[in-house]
């Protein structure tokens, strides 16, 4: 027979051990952020349109990088490290657009960037550039959502400032 001291002391240890074993029951771990994300926006357009020659090309472009020339852009668009929207219309007064499969990490130069000449690795300028949260995108496994704005009268320098 198991003597009352012994069964109050098996009681007691076998409470403290469920108390101090579990930190969350059964509950699985969270979930770990997925590998890419993407980002969504918006871009609106203001001011006269320069002439349609000038719009070889028009994206978006998110850079983990400031550059300081486009050859830099391209030569990262070339190993596929980076990526863009599809190719934006020209002559409207906004567009949505959507680059996805971006690995996880701080954007840090985003733009609406134009081939305004035929040579693909000079013919380059910024139109326009995201600048809420000091011009930072984060991707961490989501989509993230942008607003740009181009101003044809008051075009962004390039390289940056």
């Amino acid at each position: 027979m198991i003597r009352p001291v012994y069964t109050y002391l098996l009681l007691i240890s076998a409470i403290f051990l469920l108390l101090t074993g579990c930190e969350g029951g059964l509950e699985p771990p969270p979930p770990e952020p997925e590998p890419v994300g993407a980002i969504s926006g918006k871009v609106f357009y203001t001011g006269e349109w320069p002439p349609s020659s000038e719009f070889r090309e028009l994206i978006f472009v998110p850079l983990p990088f400031t550059p300081t020339d486009f050859s830099q852009v391209l030569g990262e668009f070339i190993r596929g490290t980076l990526r863009s929207s599809d190719r934006l219309q020209t002559f409207v007064d906004s567009e949505e657009f959507f680059v996805g499969e971006l690995e996880n990490g701080v954007y840090v130069y985003n733009i609406i960037a134009n081939q305004f000449g035929s040579d693909i690795f000079k013919d380059w300028r910024p139109l326009g550039v995201y600048k809420e949260n000091g011009g930072l995108i984060t991707i961490n496994g989501d989509t993230v959502e942008v607003t740009i704005f181009v101003d044809f009268d008051n075009l962004p320098p390039f390289p940056p400032e």
